[in-house]
């Protein structure tokens, strides 16, 4: 299968599905949208789940692209972290609150998209633990827990965070305050 072809297919899916949320997109859509037929589409994918999958796969791929990109130019951990939250989910909040179709191609990625969710998830961890774990004088000796934990704990925080907070200036106040618990300032 070519690569390009099928990375060109997600870039456009990810678009077709911000646009109108996943309930709303079909298999000829995308198809369309990609400039291909329905049938070259399912030579690359059997269903619309399987694109949905692929797609935020691809999505949190091109998020940790970013961070990675990023993060020499911050200095502190707790800048870092900060930053690589920015990226993955404080800039594009607020969209998700106004948009109803992001909002529900997000919950969607609950329903439809555990599995590639959670390994987005676990690639940012690893992201975090690689901060924490370069900067363990900065990370507060009264914490005990291990970068690893850590990580985690502050992805499963912030994925609590988005559901309560009302915007992203709260979103990411909610974030410095944790950070201000394990990095010291």
């Amino acid at each position: 299968m070519d690569d390009k072809k099928k990375l060109h297919i997600l870039t456009v899916a990810l678009d077709v599905f911000f646009k109108y949320g996943y309930k709303r997109v079909s298999m000829n859509e995308i198809a369309e949208a990609a400039g291909i037929s329905r049938a070259g589409l399912y030579l690359y994918f059997k269903n619309k789940e399987e694109v949905f999958n692929a797609t935020i796969l691809h999505y949190g791929d091109l998020l940790i692209e970013e961070i990675e990109e990023g993060l020499s130019s911050r200095k502190t951990p707790e800048d870092k972290i900060l930053y690589a939250f920015e990226v993955w989910s404080i800039n594009n909040f607020d969209q998700s609150l106004d948009s109803p179709e992001v909002k529900e191609m997000t919950e969607s990625s609950y329903t439809f998209a555990q599995e590639a969710l959670h390994a987005s998830y676990n690639k940012l961890e690893v992201v975090l633990i690689s901060i924490l774990e370069s900067q363990s004088k900065s990370v507060s000796s009264l914490n005990s827990l291990s970068p690893k934990k850590l990580a985690h704990l502050l992805t499963s925080a912030t994925r609590g965070f988005k559901i309560v907070a009302k915007n992203s200036s709260e979103l990411r106040e909610m974030i410095e305050d944790l950070l201000r618990m394990i990095v010291n300032n």
